[in-house]
């Protein structure tokens, strides 16, 4: 029987998710990780391991959101056969450079009303890595047939055409906001998330 591992990238889940649901009477319902992965995996494949991936988050920044991620990542740590890999969120100062004189200053305030702004975003370290290690390191070992990568982003491309040249590979993702393919999805075969698909792996909804 087919050996099936999935790599869910989190954050980059959670966003299409929630764009694929929204203005939808589905836009509060909330993802069953489990049936989500045995849906993707089908009855004639065989699941041997969920990598999940994300940041963790800091209490000190936003208590309800630490508190929120906390409670989801202990859920789904009891599902079995699923590892939760967590990397790190930093802090950047936000840096713009004039397209005049092409200098760069620490962006304070906004430059059209002077609203004052926060000086700094958020950058994801530790995810990418993670995903592209296990998914080749694994497809090395033999550790599986097929790989689904759980991710729209472009950054992957490289590691999916590597691991092809030894392991089928699989990519799951919402299409973008007009329709198209995220440009991972061409480099292997695609399943498309639509809110059809996930219907039987929502945990609830408002309506």
């Amino acid at each position: 029987m087919e050996r099936v591992m999935i790599f869910i990238d989190g954050s980059n889940f959670y966003h299409g998710f929630k764009d694929c649901l929204k203005n939808t009477k589905l836009e509060k319902a909330k993802i069953d990780i489990e049936k989500f992965c045995n849906i993707l995996t089908g009855r004639q494949r065989r699941l041997i391991q969920v990598y999940y991936y994300n940041v963790s988050l800091k209490q000190k920044d936003d208590p309800p959101k630490y508190s929120k991620q906390q409670r989801f990542i202990q859920a789904i740590k009891k599902i079995p056969h699923l590892t939760v890999k967590l990397g790190r969120r930093v802090k950047r100062d936000k840096i713009i450079k004039c397209h005049k004189c092409e200098k760069s200053f620490t962006v304070i305030k906004c430059p059209n009303c002077k609203a004052d702004l926060e000086p700094f975003t958020y950058t994801e370290k530790g995810v990418d890595i993670s995903i592209a290690v296990d998914m080749i390191v694994n497809a090395i070992d033999n550790t599986y047939d097929t790989a689904i990568l759980v991710s729209g982003d472009g950054d992957f491309v490289p590691v999916v055409q590597e691991v092809k040249r030894i392991k089928n590979v699989e990519n799951a993702y919402f299409l973008n906001e007009v329709g198209k393919r995220y440009y991972v999805s061409k480099t292997c075969k695609f399943i498309e998330l639509t809110k059809e698909y996930l219907k039987n792996c929502l945990l609830h909804s408002s309506s």
